[in-house]
């Protein structure tokens, strides 16, 4: 059947379009499909699971269905995905359990989409039953503001470097606020300090070199940001040499806001931000996105927030291949990724493009991707907050940028 409607590379790249064609469409399947995944896109995880559903009765209405247990199939991940981003890390791997080992290949044949990637569900082993996996509950201040770390902000790297403290089992810990990571990432060194639970490994993490690496899970006691303590947290840990806080954690922030100077967050913290929030994520949900449109040369594209990327370049752009003009330019620099720091070749180029209303004019930075993905090639960095704030809430699903 393959992905004619293009709802899948929507949802992936964050780009509502043509899942809004298709949900006016006439065709049950797609039509429902469309609006489960945009439910999820906008962040309404409850519309979505109840779409799924009614998508699943469909399917088994149509008894005769050509292709029917991989649509069923789908419509399972699409709310095992959904269990992860409306809740906890251990709902997430609790939905996936039952789902691991049945869907990669059949999908891939079904949409016609060789390089779709449901990046670890088939790479996670646990080691506990799912009914042994602690539970992870959050002891709320009201109001939390954490300021960057000042020393990191004046190292040669140009731009914000969005570094906080955090305690982790009591030890002090600088920690990147990274959105454009998912799961969050804690050195192996960190370890030998005790206060961690092994639940499992990940065994397919790469780096955008391509490079793979096994990555034990393991289950923090306790994670303290501001004046809120996180119980049970889990982190991928790895040969990096940096502490990485993923969307997974900061999702959970209510009223979340990102200045150039630090953050500010709790059920308490004033928060003016109306717009409907935009998603990108596979279906398993091991990656999702902030995803902002960004108006450029009369024309729409769909950018992710990457707070983690740092340097004075205010977007980044992976590309398969340079221009004649561009090999000549381009220059290697070095980035960091899961498992460690890469180089690769980048070239800048000048940029003028409107985020949420704020008109910016700065550098975009053309780096050749090695490995195909499907998640966004375009990214905001972390030099936005130069010229303005990010804020989102899951709870009321909206993000903005002003």
């Amino acid at each position: 059947m393959g992905d004619k409607a293009g709802i899948v590379q929507g949802m992936h790249a964050g780009d509502p379009r043509a899942v809004q064609t298709m949900l006016a469409s006439q065709t049950p399947f797609w039509s429902l499909l469309a609006a489960s995944v945009l439910a999820r896109m906008q962040g309404d995880f409850t519309q979505s699971d109840k779409q799924a559903n009614r998508m699943v009765a469909y399917l088994e209405r149509e008894g005769g269905l050509r292709d029917l247990e991989p649509l069923v199939m789908y419509a399972e991940i699409l709310k095992a995905g959904n269990a992860g981003l409306a809740g906890s890390w251990k709902d997430w791997l609790v939905a996936l359990h039952g789902l691991q080992g049945k869907y990669e290949k059949p999908l891939r044949d079904f949409f016609r989409i060789p390089s779709l990637k449901f990046i670890n569900m088939d790479h996670i082993t646990l080691n506990v039953p799912t009914e042994d996996l602690p539970t992870p509950s959050v002891d709320w201040a009201p109001v939390n503001h954490v300021d960057y770390v000042k020393t990191l902000q004046k190292k040669a790297v140009p731009g914000i470097n969005p570094v906080v403290p955090v305690l982790i089992n009591q030890q002090k810990v600088d920690a990147v606020l990274d959105t454009g990571a998912f799961i969050s990432i804690l050195p192996n060194e960190y370890l030998k300090s005790g206060g961690f639970k092994s639940i499992g490994k990940v065994s397919n993490s790469f780096d955008a070199e391509g490079r793979s690496d096994t990555g034990p899970l393991v289950v923090v006691d306790n994670l303290t940001i501001g004046k809120t303590v996180f119980h049970n947290v889990i982190f991928q840990t790895t040969t990096a040499k940096k502490t990485i806080l993923g969307l997974q954690i900061l999702k959970q922030f209510p009223h979340f806001h990102m200045t150039d100077t630090g953050v500010t967050f709790g059920p308490a913290a004033e928060y003016d931000c109306h717009r409907p929030m935009l998603l990108s994520s596979d279906p398993s949900a091991n990656s999702a996105y902030l995803v902002f449109p960004v108006i450029s040369d009369q024309s729409v594209r769909y950018a992710y927030l990457d707070s983690g990327n740092i340097g004075d370049a205010l977007f980044f752009e992976h590309v398969p291949y340079f221009s004649s003009e561009e090999q000549k330019q381009a220059t290697s620099f070095r980035a960091l990724t899961t498992t460690g720091a890469g180089t690769f070749l980048a070239v800048y180029r000048p940029m003028t493009a409107t985020v949420d209303g704020v008109k910016l004019t700065g550098k975009v930075q053309k780096a050749l991707r090695h490995i195909p993905n499907l998640i966004p090639d375009f990214l905001l960095t972390s030099a936005l907050l130069q010229h303005g704030s990010f804020y989102f809430d899951f709870p009321t699903h909206t993000l903005c940028y002003k």
